[in-house]
């Protein structure tokens, strides 16, 4: 019989193979009570998985690939630390030593202590951080005698598709050189650190699965359809036809897309679009300049902090980070948006209180915190100044709610220019500086900002959050989290127009610019440059290049001047009717 599951899909397309299954993971482990003359082997047997866990964790972190994401050494680099760290080096000795237990059993029960003190946190953020130090634990257990796994044996595995209850971010090195064409897991979520580290290896994938191992078979046919986050197992003919189908579409229409990567994004009546990257680290800037970017839309500047989770990143350090971009990117623009920490990002050094606001959302964050925390502020915006020199750097501040706001931060960046001018140290005496528009009255209240910026960028993400009272990342409501809102296209064509009108450079550089069934709309609101990750840059050129924006206003118009949102649903449909996504 043929069953359907649906999860949360990473993308990377459609796999169709058979099923291996990993079922040794802690929540299979059971108790066996060990004699006590016994107890001194477990241990040994404890401590030669912490070390054979440790030994491979740094030679994963040593032979990381250059295209490989970026958040993957940060990841690596935590799962070391957490290793040294009591709570998983000493305490399963402890409950080996008080329970006569198997050390199996006894990362188990560390693994639920563990996990019941993060659900008690009041912080979402924190809760969801449970999953890492649990995949460490897990990780051990995986290399205890008896439980290793080894990746060697999935070369025999042509085509197989790996379903297990969890895997680690360091788990999925393993699949560039292994066999295995996709993989299912039953746990995971949205912001969990396999979901990112699989979005970008782009593997057809499924996570949040919920009971998946119990019913597949081993070696039964199974398909992953990464991009609509279903899993079918044991396919019935005429959908395992259908799903050849679509895989072979997939695959054709990426070759496709490789042949236009150095094509100029014009439109078909004859308009340049701007296709700018979305980076975290400078380890991205070979994936932008493969897909011909045209620069660097938004550098996340507060990825470097937390990839330096135990300490502060010096100036030089930040320095050394923004000049390397600069450089590879030479005459190409590059915006760095100042740290954006708060809500969901906060290393642990923090010297914000973010963890014990009522509501972070509204608390200390973006360029608040900024203004409220001065030696970090400036020690930030002379290392982007300083790297200013060696390339077109920009600056741009983010979550501002008002010109005031904005005018204390362009303070803070004079003060720093007169520093490095007395200290004689080279920089662009006239970077351009912008603002990120991600706050409702920011947005409605534009006009006395686009006097003291040279650019603008909105944050789509936040604007819409905040604009429609909805947490994105909140399972009980992010099922209302809705870019074709009606108030939010209303905003959005405000700000784009109030930009144009003032002839300041307006960019899109949240998740709706990366989407191409949203690309003819946007052009149509006015919109000529569109900031996204750059594995997301192709998609967008190719509607580009097959879009004539004359043609579109009708219909654009329609749907600016509609509020209902079902009919605004079938206007884009409509808009997009020549197009296969």
């Amino acid at each position: 019989m043929s069953i359907a599951i649906n999860g949360i899909g990473l993308g990377g397309g459609i796999a169709i193979g058979n099923a291996y299954i990993l079922d040794k993971n802690l929540s299979d482990a059971t108790l066996h009570l060990v004699e006590n003359e016994d107890i001194a082997d477990e241990v040994l047997r404890f401590e030669e998985s912490l070390r054979r866990t440790r030994r491979e964790l740094e030679l994963l972190r040593v032979n990381i690939t250059l295209n490989a994401p970026a958040e993957l050494g940060a990841f690596l680099s935590l799962s070391i630390m957490m290793l040294g760290d009591s709570q998983i080096s000493q305490s399963p000795i402890k409950i080996i030593q008080t329970e006569r237990c198997n050390v199996e059993w006894a990362l188990k029960l560390q693994a639920d202590r563990l996990a019941l003190q993060f659900e008690e946190m009041q912080d979402d953020y924190l809760k969801e951080r449970k999953h890492d130090i649990v995949q460490v634990l897990e990780r051990i257990f995986k290399n205890l005698d008896g439980n290793k796994f080894e990746w060697e044996i999935s070369g025999k595995l042509e085509h197989g598709i790996l379903v297990t209850h969890d895997l680690s971010p360091a788990d999925l090195v393993h699949f560039k050189s292994s066999n295995f064409s996709g993989f299912v897991t039953e746990v995971g979520s949205l912001t969990s650190h396999t979901a990112i580290v699989g979005r970008n290896l782009d593997i057809p994938s499924i996570v949040g699965t919920a009971y998946a191992r119990q019913l597949i078979k081993e070696d039964e046919l199974i398909i992953v359809d990464g991009v609509q986050g279903v899993l079918i197992i044991n396919p019935d003919p005429i959908v395992l036809t259908e799903y050849r189908k679509k895989q072979q579409h997939w695959l054709d229409t990426k070759a496709k897309l490789r042949q236009i990567r150095k094509n100029e994004a014009v439109t078909l009546d004859g308009i340049n679009i701007d296709l700018l990257a979305n980076i975290e680290s400078a380890d991205e800037i070979n994936d932008v300049k493969y897909n011909y970017a045209n620069g660097v839309g938004l550098f996340r500047s507060e990825f470097l902090f937390l990839a330096h989770d135990d300490h502060l990143a010096s100036e030089d350090e930040q320095f050394e980070a923004y000049a390397k971009v600069a450089r590879s990117m030479k005459t190409s623009p590059v915006t760095i948006r100042t740290a954006d920490f708060g809500i969901d990002k906060n290393p642990s050094w923090s010297y914000s209180h973010q963890n014990e606001a009522m509501n972070p959302a509204l608390g200390l964050t973006g360029v608040r915190l900024s203004l409220a925390e001065h030696t970090f502020f400036k020690i930030q915006l002379r290392a982007i100044l300083r790297a200013s020199h060696y390339g077109d750097i920009q600056v741009m501040f983010p979550m501002v709610s008002s010109s005031l706001e904005l005018k204390q931060a362009i303070n803070h960046l004079s003060y720093a220019k007169e520093e490095l001018a007395d200290e004689g140290v080279p920089f662009n005496p006239d970077i351009k500086i912008g603002a990120m528009i991600e706050v409702p009255s920011s947005a409605i209240a534009i006009k006395p900002i686009l006097a003291l910026v040279d650019f603008i960028s909105i944050g789509t993400n936040d604007l819409i959050q905040y604009l429609l009272a909805i947490d994105r990342n909140d399972e009980t409501v992010n099922y209302l989290y809705n870019p074709l809102h009606p108030a939010v296209l209303k905003i959005i064509y405000h700000v784009i127009k109030s930009c144009n009108k003032a002839n300041v450079p307006v960019a899109i550089c949240g998740e709706m610019a990366g989407q191409a069934k949203l690309t003819r709309l946007l052009l149509g609101m006015g919109l000529r440059k569109f900031s996204m990750y750059s594995s997301n840059i192709l998609n967008i050129k190719n509607v580009i290049l097959n879009t004539n924006i004359e043609s579109t206003m009708r219909v654009v118009n329609k749907i600016l001047r509609s509020e209902n949102i079902e009919k605004i649903d079938e206007l884009v449909n409509e808009l997009n009717i020549d197009l296969d996504f």
